[in-house]
């Protein structure tokens, strides 16, 4: 068996290394148009900020998978779904080939997004998505004081507080109302924005970039109504799914945009998989398609179309979207639905927020965290949660097994746990969260 893996990223690895371990004849190649293999495009931000030392430390070496031909510098231009083949370009020798498949994963990625407006091409303009990103900022902050970001999601939020941490004037830009939209309801996400603020980034909301200024660098970025000068602006506004590779070939997309997909990760063509940020996901909950561009499921997605790829029969359920971030310093998670969300697709949900410390009071080094839990009214089966505060992942965590196992607010409210005045409280934040929910009907 011929198996051919376009991309190698988190997906495109976890698929190669998954069909060698469960089909140990295969033929597998792996085709990667950089010339280095994997890297940790999370991590950019903390290269910014400088806790991670270096952005080499982000590049893993090509790993070394028996029985796998990784080809690094080289692209995929073409599939041509009759001859079931692969058009490829070296980068380097300018080299073109044909390489045969009798099964196909499609891990192509996305790229960001860069908004069509005036002054999006001016210098010191910038994404964080490569480590070339990474290069060009780090070699812009000796000579810039001040700093905007556009877009408040994860990336934009890390990103705003890394150049902080270097001693800009930072702004931070979001259209919707409120930071970390989608993951966060309006009243936690207020509680990030004034954790930003406090760590002194301006955070504005409800308004969109009209404008770059500048003669050949941008000087200025243009808002309604204000006009902020700066030395450097980050474009943090999301990313775009990579799927010209599939559309050319016929692939079918679906309403995400993304490359469609069944339970099996096939697309439209049996023979084709497509797995990570350029394919289709189904959320857990409303069983609606969604896009979910992480780490994570790229990596699940990786294992499942591994399997199937090289003759198995697995199938990949669904995601919850974990989701976890920081902000100021602060740690910010969510898993599954938002009450908003929840609203939008037509679920009638009750939700109940509480503030608990993560240790006894008396004990050196309690913190608080801020818990947020929704659920159906009828029934109240658990439908996602907000968490701010130390552990705020470890919670999302626990309540993205909770959701996948359909528990009421009830039942998870007499789960066990432990507990030790170093650690823990006598009575878990989620357990607090989780009895103030029964309240609510």
């Amino acid at each position: 068996m011929r198996i051919v893996i376009v991309g190698f990223q988190s997906a495109g690895l976890t698929a190669a290394a998954t069909a060698r371990l469960y089909n140990r004849e295969a033929k597998i190649t792996v085709i990667e148009r950089r010339s280095y293999a994997t890297y940790h495009p999370c991590g950019l931000p903390f290269v910014i900020g400088g806790e991670v030392p270096e952005l080499r430390d982000l590049v893993e070496t090509a790993p070394r998978l028996q029985g796998i031909d990784v080809r690094l510098g080289v692209e995929a231009k073409a599939i041509n779904v009759k001859e079931k083949t692969v058009e490829v370009l070296d980068l380097k020798t300018l080299q073109v080939e044909k390489i045969p498949y009798d099964k196909l994963i499609l891990a192509t990625g996305s790229v960001a997004l860069r908004p069509p407006i005036p002054g999006i091409n001016l210098g010191n303009v910038f994404s964080l998505r490569t480590i070339e990103d990474g290069e060009k900022i780090l070699s812009a902050l000796p000579n810039s004081r001040k700093a905007v970001v556009v877009g408040a999601g994860p990336i934009g939020v890390e990103t705003a507080s890394a150049l902080k941490e270097r001693g800009l004037d930072v702004v931070l830009i979001e259209m919707m109302p409120n930071v970390l939209p989608g993951m966060l309801d309006p009243d936690m996400a207020g509680i990030v924005a004034e954790r930003l603020v406090k760590s002194g980034v301006r955070v504005i909301c409800s308004k969109a970039v009209k404008e770059l200024r500048g003669v050949e660098r941008v000087s200025s970025v243009v808002l309604e109504g204000e006009e902020i000068p700066t030395d450097l602006v980050v474009m943090a506004i999301g990313v775009k799914p990579d799927v010209e590779l599939a559309v050319r070939a016929g692939l079918a997309l679906g309403p995400t945009k993304t490359i469609a997909v069944d339970d099996h990760l096939r697309t439209s063509n049996p023979d084709i998989f497509a797995i990570g940020d350029c394919a289709e996901a189904r959320c857990l909950i409303t069983k609606r398609p969604v896009r979910s561009q992480l780490a994570t499921t790229a990596i699940r997605m990786g294992r499942v179309a591994g399997i199937n790829a090289a003759g198995g029969d697995e199938i990949f359920d669904g995601v919850l979207n974990a989701v976890v971030t920081i902000a100021g310093g602060l740690e910010v998670a969510s898993v599954g639905l938002t009450a908003t969300v929840a609203g939008e697709a037509g679920i009638e949900a009750v939700s109940a927020r509480v503030r608990c410390l993560n240790k006894p009071h008396y004990f050196p080094g309690a913190e608080p965290v801020m818990i947020k839990l929704v659920a159906e009214r009828k029934g109240q089966r658990l439908l996602g949660g907000q968490f701010l505060g130390t552990g705020a992942a470890e919670r999302a965590n626990r309540l993205a097994l909770a959701i996948r196992k359909e528990m009421t607010a009830k039942e998870f409210s007499k789960v066990d746990y432990c507990y030790a005045p170093p650690v823990s409280d006598s009575i878990d934040p989620m357990v607090v969260a989780a009895e103030a929910l029964l309240r609510r009907r």
